[in-house]
């Protein structure tokens, strides 16, 4: 299968850049399993997704290691990252999911890095969405909204997040098509992230949580973490990045806590 067979190496041979991704779950208490994860694996970008209280009181533990975050909590999510964070730009998709763009640099290389997390497949709407269904919001965000986004960013681009969708949907494609990303897994695995039965058991999981990157990030490894409590499982990449000249700057800024 395609996504087990090798690739060869190429694209950037820079600073190595770790990225951990969690759906936390809205009902998952584990705060202290995921903390200690993250301690143990030292990336350098960790997010969170469906972080609403008290995981962004609990999180706060990791400024020990990470100490620049951005909090979107209209979104639920919460970013931690080692480096700081130059710019940050927020667009909502709907009434309660978006993303977040982060803008660093490391040894010389600069990236923006997007987190997302998509409409669930079967999210049909609360009081206020204007008669709108969220897996129309989704699969409007997949073909056209992120990938124009993408398009318009001159960096090298890491999108990490949960996109409710696997790598054989039709709109997970478009996305692609229309971003220039590609997957991050290939050649890693499948690597099935979601069950409401048993998110480490690969029968009975699907891969919905992903990382995509531009076509000169070199992918050094991709692999998902142990069940921590959620319906998802943590994914950890990491990535390269080639060094180069500083860019213009276009972003709307907004506060990042450091």
């Amino acid at each position: 299968m395609p996504w087990y067979i090798p690739k060869l190496s190429f694209g950037a041979s820079g600073e190595p850049m770790g990225l951990f991704l969690f759906n936390v779950s809205f009902s998952n208490t584990q705060y202290g399993d995921a903390i200690a994860l993250v301690k143990e694996e030292k990336p350098t970008i960790a997010a969170f997704l469906e972080a609403k209280d008290p995981w962004p009181e609990q999180l706060e533990e990791l400024r020990e290691i990470l100490p620049y975050t951005i909090s979107i909590p209209e979104l639920n999510i919460e970013v931690y990252s080692r480096l700081p964070l130059q710019e940050s730009e927020i667009l909502e998709h709907g009434k309660s999911r978006g993303l977040v763009k982060l803008d660093l640099s490391i040894a010389g290389a600069e990236a923006s890095v997007i987190v997302t997390h998509s409409y669930p497949q079967f999210y049909f709407g609360k009081q206020g969405d204007l008669g709108e269904q969220g897996w129309q919001w989704r699969n409007q965000d997949l073909e056209e909204e992120i990938g124009d986004y993408i398009k318009q960013i001159e960096k090298p681009v890491v999108l990490i997040g949960d996109l409710n969708v696997t790598m054989w949907s039709p709109y997970y494609k478009r996305l692609i098509e229309s971003s220039g990303l590609r997957d991050a897994r290939a050649g890693f695995g499948i690597l099935p992230t979601l069950s409401q039965f048993s998110p480490a058991n690969p029968w009975l999981a699907i891969p919905v949580d992903h990382c995509l990157v531009s076509r000169d990030v070199k992918v050094i490894k991709m692999r998902t973490g142990p069940d921590i409590g959620s319906y998802h499982l943590p994914v950890i990449t990491d990535i390269a990045l080639r060094p180069s000249q500083k860019s213009e700057v276009r972003s709307q800024k907004s506060e990042v806590r450091s």
